[in-house]
């Protein structure tokens, strides 16, 4: 990826929605520590890059199917990555324990190619941002906070409680687990 990056340069983000933005934001700044600390890592920790063809040609060699030759080949999505990549081989960074997932559409109608890729790249950058907070949502005391939750009536000074604490450990939970039951009435109950 980074030589053929090396080779095409920008032909290959025409239709990204950004350049190489350097390593000044904390996204890129942490893709660059990846590969200087953890370049075995990358793979897991980066969403890759999603690419467009207009046409592919494949070859079967030994009961795997490769693709030799990609047409009018794009990077939609990832160029950050793409980008970082090529810098760190200029930077003479070791980057061959470096993986990258590629999400390929091959678009055959041409017709198609401009609503296809200005798709693929609204979906592809319009996640959901994550909080900090957010990272901490599987720590073993949150997690224990939730159990004691499900186990803990809260008190009553009128005999036994009916009532229980509800301890949203991750964003959203609340809402995922009123709109799990199954009726009008059950989630009444619930909220």
């Amino acid at each position: 990826l980074a030589k053929i990056y090396k080779k095409y340069q920008q032909v290959l983000l025409e239709k990204n929605v950004r350049t190489f933005l350097q390593f000044k934001g904390k996204v890129n700044k942490e893709i660059r520590k990846t590969l200087r600390t953890a370049p075995d890592m990358f793979f897991s920790y980066n969403n890759g890059i999603s690419t467009t063809a207009s046409e592919i040609e494949t070859k079967e060699i030994d009961g795997m199917l490769y693709i030799t030759r990609l047409y009018d080949w794009q990077i939609v999505n990832g160029g950050q990555t793409t980008a970082s990549i090529h810098n760190a081989l200029q930077c003479k960074i070791d980057i061959s324990q470096v993986n990258v997932q590629i999400k390929l559409t091959v678009i055959r109608d041409q017709s198609k190619t401009e609503e296809m890729v200005g798709f693929i790249s609204k979906y592809a950058n319009s996640q959901n941002k994550i909080n900090m907070s957010d990272f901490s949502a599987n720590d073993s005391y949150h997690v224990e906070m939730a159990r004691l939750a499900e186990k803990i009536y809260v008190p009553s000074e009128n005999g036994k409680s009916t009532l229980r604490w509800y301890y949203e450990r991750a964003r959203g939970q609340y809402m995922v687990d009123v709109n799990r039951q199954p009726t009008p009435k059950k989630k009444k109950k619930f909220k």
